[in-house]
Protein backbone atom coordinates (compact mmCIF):
# COMPACT_ATOMS: atom_id res chain seq x y z
CA UNK A 1 0.00 0.00 0.00
CA UNK A 2 1.44 3.20 -1.07
CA UNK A 3 2.11 5.81 1.92
CA UNK A 4 -0.55 9.15 1.43
CA UNK A 5 0.97 11.80 0.07
CA UNK A 6 1.30 14.93 2.95
CA UNK A 7 0.10 18.61 2.07
CA UNK A 8 0.20 21.49 3.94
CA UNK A 9 -1.65 24.84 3.42
CA UNK A 10 0.19 28.07 2.52
CA UNK A 11 -0.27 31.40 2.05
CA UNK A 12 -0.18 32.78 -1.43
CA UNK A 13 0.17 36.35 -0.16
CA UNK A 14 2.97 35.81 2.54
CA UNK A 15 3.84 32.73 2.59
CA UNK A 16 2.63 31.62 5.90
CA UNK A 17 2.23 27.59 6.33
CA UNK A 18 0.03 25.45 8.22
CA UNK A 19 -1.49 21.82 8.63
CA UNK A 20 -4.65 22.97 8.05
CA UNK A 21 -7.15 25.28 6.05
CA UNK A 22 -8.09 28.27 7.44
CA UNK A 23 -10.22 31.11 6.51
CA UNK A 24 -7.61 34.16 7.51
CA UNK A 25 -4.33 33.97 7.25
CA UNK A 26 -3.38 34.62 10.87
CA UNK A 27 0.60 36.37 9.86
CA UNK A 28 -0.87 38.67 7.22
CA UNK A 29 -4.58 38.63 7.46
CA UNK A 30 -5.81 37.77 4.34
CA UNK A 31 -8.94 36.22 3.67
CA UNK A 32 -8.81 32.96 1.79
CA UNK A 33 -5.33 33.33 0.65
CA UNK A 34 -4.59 29.79 1.93
CA UNK A 35 -4.20 27.09 -0.89
CA UNK A 36 -3.01 23.28 -0.76
CA UNK A 37 0.16 22.33 -1.91
CA UNK A 38 2.68 18.96 -1.20
CA UNK A 39 4.64 19.17 1.16
CA UNK A 40 8.28 18.16 0.50
CA UNK A 41 10.73 17.10 2.65
CA UNK A 42 14.34 18.79 2.94
CA UNK A 43 16.37 19.30 5.55
CA UNK A 44 15.49 22.38 8.48
CA UNK A 45 17.76 23.90 9.86
CA UNK A 46 15.87 24.96 13.25
CA UNK A 47 12.83 23.98 14.62
CA UNK A 48 10.09 25.92 14.00
CA UNK A 49 12.04 28.67 11.63
CA UNK A 50 10.26 29.02 8.40
CA UNK A 51 12.15 29.64 5.33
CA UNK A 52 10.80 33.31 4.98
CA UNK A 53 11.78 34.16 8.17
CA UNK A 54 16.19 34.04 7.23
CA UNK A 55 17.76 37.52 6.06
CA UNK A 56 20.21 38.49 3.64
CA UNK A 57 23.83 38.33 4.88
CA UNK A 58 25.09 41.34 6.28
CA UNK A 59 29.24 42.23 6.16
CA UNK A 60 30.43 42.30 10.26
CA UNK A 61 31.72 46.18 9.23
CA UNK A 62 27.77 47.12 8.24
CA UNK A 63 26.38 45.85 11.30
CA UNK A 64 25.63 48.52 14.31
CA UNK A 65 26.28 47.46 17.83
CA UNK A 66 23.60 48.78 20.56
CA UNK A 67 24.74 49.11 24.11
CA UNK A 68 21.97 47.05 26.09
CA UNK A 69 20.71 48.20 29.12
CA UNK A 70 21.97 46.12 31.72
CA UNK A 71 22.13 45.53 35.46
CA UNK A 72 24.77 44.49 37.80
CA UNK A 73 24.67 41.60 39.79
CA UNK A 74 26.83 42.17 42.72
CA UNK A 75 29.40 39.09 41.33
CA UNK A 76 31.93 40.74 39.42
CA UNK A 77 32.90 38.12 37.65
CA UNK A 78 29.55 37.06 36.85
CA UNK A 79 29.12 40.66 35.27
CA UNK A 80 32.11 40.20 33.47
CA UNK A 81 31.45 37.11 31.77
CA UNK A 82 27.69 38.37 30.79
CA UNK A 83 29.44 41.27 28.88
CA UNK A 84 28.97 43.81 31.88
CA UNK A 85 25.98 42.57 33.81
CA UNK A 86 22.46 41.04 33.14
CA UNK A 87 20.75 42.15 30.17
CA UNK A 88 17.63 43.76 31.44
CA UNK A 89 14.52 41.17 30.11
CA UNK A 90 16.97 38.32 29.13
CA UNK A 91 17.17 35.14 30.63
CA UNK A 92 20.95 33.40 31.76
CA UNK A 93 20.70 29.66 32.46
CA UNK A 94 24.00 29.19 35.08
CA UNK A 95 22.96 25.50 36.05
CA UNK A 96 21.00 22.61 35.80
CA UNK A 97 20.07 18.54 35.70
CA UNK A 98 21.97 16.92 32.91
CA UNK A 99 19.40 16.92 29.53
CA UNK A 100 17.58 20.39 29.80
CA UNK A 101 19.34 21.70 27.31
CA UNK A 102 22.14 24.12 28.58
CA UNK A 103 24.38 23.76 25.77
CA UNK A 104 21.85 23.92 22.77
Amino acid sequence: MAKASKSAFFCKECGYESPKWLGQCPMCKAWNSLIEEPVVKTKTVAKGLSSNTYKKPSRLSEIQLEEEDRFHTGFEELDRVLGGGVVRGSLVLVGGDPGIGKST
